[in-house]
């Protein structure tokens, strides 16, 4: 479901420190990864999800696409901030039209955002008869602040973009990585939720899907910059320093430290810090969870991926498995691609996999 109408085919997820591009062409199961490319982007421009400068965003972001080898001017961003609300609610059945005009007369009513300052979309995700047999469906209503998307708009128009499409960043996500149901297993009341957590630059973001079909979002408090701070007030050391012991060192887990870099003091420090952020995030984690499971639509949610700058601290997943006592993965958008198009090795995509995967949803086909 998109703010706007799409056509997929470059995704640009535009975040507080990079922006990260990719350009997918052909349909699921046949999609191929045409390109790939990231550039850091000065700070100020964008925090917590939000365009601050739109001229200066213009800029880099014209200057990202003369960088890189995607090809055209058309494409589709993907919004995720606490000024996008997502509600689930229920009304009778009716067609389209009519669902339209129910739902921009009754907004107000589920929004705390003024109806005439928002971006309305909607998507019905489920019909069915409640115990009168009265037709019901199940909608799922998006809304965006207007001015909040206008500085996506104003940056994109700076840079000589065309914006096809504006997308939640939570349904992108789970475009990329909820797993396909079976035909022989649809409509089956047996099937486990799936749970991701974007850990971006400054806003982490939660979503679950059922089938495919998102059932629940929240914006998570802790995010990648808090596990950086802690380790350049902790060891006195520059930003992109910290970036690398996360990655070398990291949390304690499988993935044993590069300890023939570092002594151990350090490891131990760089360790006890990391892991103090990570049971922050792992108790927003847990706390978003029971709230979506205490709802009367809740399903069991049966592991969760993690993606963003933040999947890439070394032994995040590990650490958030026992910590939640259930099943954390690292989230890989690739599986839903059948080639690499773009010039790099597979093992580089590989690596850096966690951090496509807002960008690989947004370019994904909405079709499957």
């Amino acid at each position: 479901m998109g703010l706007f109408g799409r056509q997929n085919m470059i995704g640009l997820d535009i975040g507080k420190s990079s922006i990260v591009g990719v350009e997918v062409s052909g349909r699921l199961p046949s999609a191929v990864l045409s390109a790939y490319h990231e550039r850091h982007i000065p700070e100020g421009l964008v925090f917590e999800g939000e365009v601050i400068d739109a001229a200066a965003l213009g800029k880099e972001l014209k200057a990202f696409m003369k960088e890189s080898s995607l090809k055209g001017k058309s494409v589709h961003l993907g919004v995720g901030n606490q000024k996008v609300i997502v509600r689930t609610i229920e009304v009778p059945e009716m067609d389209e039209e009519e669902l339209r005009g129910a739902i921009q007369f009754q907004a107000q009513d589920y929004i705390p955002i003024p109806v005439d300052e928002a971006v309305l979309d909607f998507q019905v995700v489920r019909r069915y008869a409640d115990e009168e047999g009265v037709g019901k469906q199940q909608v799922l209503l998006v809304a965006a602040q207007r001015d909040m998307i206008d500085g996506f708009m104003d940056a994109a128009k700076e840079a000589g973009l065309k914006v096809d499409g504006i997308d939640v960043s939570a349904f992108a996500l789970i475009r990329a990585l909820a797993p396909q149901v079976a035909f022989v297993d649809q409509g089956s009341e047996d099937q486990g939720a799936y749970a991701i957590v974007n850990i971006s630059s400054s806003v982490s973001s939660l979503v679950v899907a059922l089938d495919g079909v998102p059932k629940f979002t929240r914006i998570i408090g802790t995010a990648f910059d808090q596990f950086i701070s802690v380790l350049t007030e902790g060891q006195a050391i520059l930003p992109e320093d910290a970036l690398l012991l996360a990655e070398r060192i990291g949390l304690p887990g499988p993935q044993e430290p590069e300890s023939e870099t570092y002594n151990p003091a350090v490891i131990q420090e760089v360790q006890e810090g990391l892991a103090r952020m990570a049971e922050e995030l792992g108790d927003e984690i847990r706390r978003s969870l029971d709230y979506y499971q205490s709802q009367d639509y809740s399903a069991f949610v049966e592991k969760v991926a993690i993606t963003g700058r933040g999947a890439m601290i070394r032994n995040v997943d590990s650490y958030l498995s026992d910590f939640l006592n259930m099943s954390v993965e690292l989230g890989n958008p690739l599986l839903k691609i059948a080639n690499n198009a773009t010039g790099e090795a597979d093992e580089e995509l590989a690596a850096v996999a966690p951090r496509l995967a807002v960008a690989v949803g947004l370019a994904l086909d909405e079709v499957e």
